[in-house]
Order: structure tokens, then sequence, then C-alpha cells
């Protein structure tokens, strides 16, 4: 009994199932890194403000103008990866043959897909 919980055949199906998870997850990650990287860097909150005497921040209206959608998305899309992951990592752990300790540490294969995305994205040229 103890062979079939030992061995890496026992991790393959929760590593996979948290890899597949990681795609979806690739979408709230990507809206919070455009945010952290294009919105919050902006010097202005309306575009009526980069029209103002003496201003001379940068102000991008495409960017400007995608904020709030961005900010949805991500919200949206985290709250439906999240659900995955608590289906996955809280409901399917109860089977006693994976046990849950199998589960958690498969956990944070689920940033794995993103986490190569902003590598080839850092790296790229």
């Amino acid at each position: 009994m103890d062979s079939e919980r030992t061995g890496p055949l026992r991790w393959t199906g929760p590593i996979l199932l948290n890899l597949l998870i990681g795609l979806p997850a690739t979408v709230p990650l990507g809206c919070a890194w455009w945010l952290v990287s294009e919105w919050l860097p902006m010097d202005c909150d309306s575009i009526q403000e980069s029209y103002s005497p003496g201003f001379s921040g940068s102000c991008n209206y495409s960017t400007l103008d995608s904020g709030p959608v961005v900010m949805g998305l991500g919200a949206v899309s985290a709250a439906v990866v999240l659900g995955l992951l608590a289906w996955a990592n809280v409901s399917l752990s109860r089977n006693p043959a994976l046990g849950r300790a199998t589960w958690l540490r498969a956990a944070p294969f689920a940033v794995a897909p993103f986490a190569a995305w902003a590598v080839l994205a850092l790296f790229a040229v």
C-alpha cells in the first residue's frame, strides 16, 4: 500500500492539473503586470490634465482609457482562477490515495506558465 503512495506517478496528476490551471492564470497575472508597468507610471489622471499649462509628464490616452477595463478583466479572471485553484487543491486533495500534502506542494506550479512567459518577455530582444 505504501508503494502506491510513493514515486513520481503520485505527483503527475496534481502537477499537470496545476499547470493546466496556470494557463488561464496568465490572464490576471498579465493584467497585473500591465497595470504596474504601463498604467501606474503615468503622470496624469485624465487626458485633460495633459493639456493644462505647465504639464510636463507623460500621459498616454490609450493606456489611460484601457486602465479600468484591464482592472475589471483582471479582477474577474482572478476570481475564476482562484476558484479553480480552490477546487483543485482543496476538493481534490481530499482523495486519501494522494494526500493533501501532495496537492499543496504542487500548487505553485500554477504560476509556472506565467513565469515562463515573463522570463521570455523580459529577455526578448
